[in-house]
């Protein structure tokens, strides 16, 4: 598939990164609106042959680029089975063209992340590995139907450690029903005691459907305040920041050296393929779903696309904008510019002089100026309009 004359609006066209889903949980998160379930008996065998096939297939759809780093995500990769993760990776290895010593990633709950599974990720090239904590409280754990403790967490960063992974990440949850300042402090307290090089923090989003949700619309929950949010949210970007961890998207924190290298392909509009089941991508010009039916999947991998949308370059300029705003960086105006073959600060000449004189954005790296999520969203849109 191939955009109109939209490829040249995109970060390196000839490079792309690869990402890969693993759909599979223990249970299933309160709050999570992702493409995962709790597999039943043979279901992660028949994934797993649909998902090398549709590898095969798209290796020689994109045999002309190069894959600059691979993310394995989910769902929980780390409920796949010893070996699954080494076997996946030399079967993408073999197909692609793969940047040698391109960053590779996994994510790993801490109840599944096993010693030896540790060893065998390691073992395999990877050098970075995401664990999802969210709170070092046992009580919203429980809230959150997360299947681990904070001491499951503790053994899983020590298993991690010891296997040689130097780049430790941990997501982190804002905004959970009842959580409180002093939960927070203590999750932050722990963390930095840690040998972590990056730790997300994500506010929670409240997602149709999802127990928590349902138990909020009920009564049964009561949730979290708008400014006790924007408070958790404050004070992590300065704690963080005081502990040496630079801030460099809205959600992301890192020492010296270690952003996810990976995720910053997209917030720079870089290309990216995605396989497995749900999975999103963005190649030529071109912006397209995989299927969410796992029949459908397992049944015709090669064939599982869906929501498939060309890019025209008024949407490129808007992403461009929108995704450049989220990180600290901000957006390059030359860059935009030479890119586009236009002026922005034309372009944009009202809505740049409104959050001008509201002090929202700084112009020499058109970056914004505060924390607040919903103000940041707000300021996006006004580009959008």
């Amino acid at each position: 598939m191939q955009g109109q004359n939209i490829s040249q609006y995109v970060e390196d066209p000839d490079k792309m990164t690869l990402y890969v889903h693993i759909p599979f949980c223990v249970s299933k998160c309160a709050y999570c609106d992702f493409c995962s379930f709790v597999p039943s008996h043979g279901d992660i065998a028949k994934y797993l042959q649909a998902l090398y096939h549709e590898i095969d297939v798209r290796a020689l759809e994109y045999s002309h680029q190069q894959i600059t780093s691979i993310y394995i995500g989910g769902g929980t990769p780390s409920t796949l089975h010893n070996n699954a993760i080494y076997e996946l990776l030399q079967h993408i290895r073999s197909r692609f063209a793969v940047l040698y010593n391109g960053s590779v990633t996994i994510e790993a709950n801490p109840n599944s992340l096993t010693r030896a599974k540790a060893k065998e990720y390691f073992d395999a090239g990877i050098r970075r590995i995401s664990i999802g904590l969210q709170s070092h409280s046992n009580r919203l754990l429980h809230l959150l139907n997360r299947p681990h403790s904070y001491r499951d967490f503790v053994h899983a960063v020590q298993y991690a450690d010891e296997a040689g992974f130097v780049d430790i990440s941990a997501d982190v949850l804002l905004g959970i029903p009842t959580q409180t300042m002093q939960d927070l402090r203590g999750t932050l307290d722990r963390l930095l005691d840690m040998p972590l090089t990056h730790i997300s923090a994500y506010g929670l989003i409240l997602e149709e459907g999802t127990p928590i949700t349902n138990a909020i619309n009920s009564g049964k929950l009561i949730p979290c305040s708008e400014s006790l949010a924007n408070k958790m949210y404050d004070y992590t970007v300065d704690r963080l920041h005081k502990s040496g961890f630079y801030r460099y998207e809205i959600s992301n924190f890192c020492r010296s050296g270690y952003p996810s290298v990976h995720n910053l392909n997209y917030w720079n509009r870089g290309q990216y393929l995605g396989v497995g089941l749900g999975s999103h991508s963005f190649v030529n010009g071109v912006h397209w779903s995989n299927t969410l039916d796992f029949a459908k999947y397992i049944k015709n991998p090669q064939d599982c696309r869906e929501n498939v949308e060309v890019e025209t370059i008024e949407t490129a300029k808007l992403e461009t904008i929108m995704l450049a705003l989220r990180t600290e960086a901000g957006l390059d105006i030359k860059k935009y510019d030479s890119t586009f073959g236009t002026s922005f600060l034309n372009e944009y000449r009202d809505t740049i002089k409104f959050l001008l004189n509201n002090n929202l954005i700084t112009i020499n790296n058109f970056r914004l100026t505060v924390n607040d999520f919903n103000i940041s969203n707000a300021i996006i849109e006004h580009f959008v309009r």
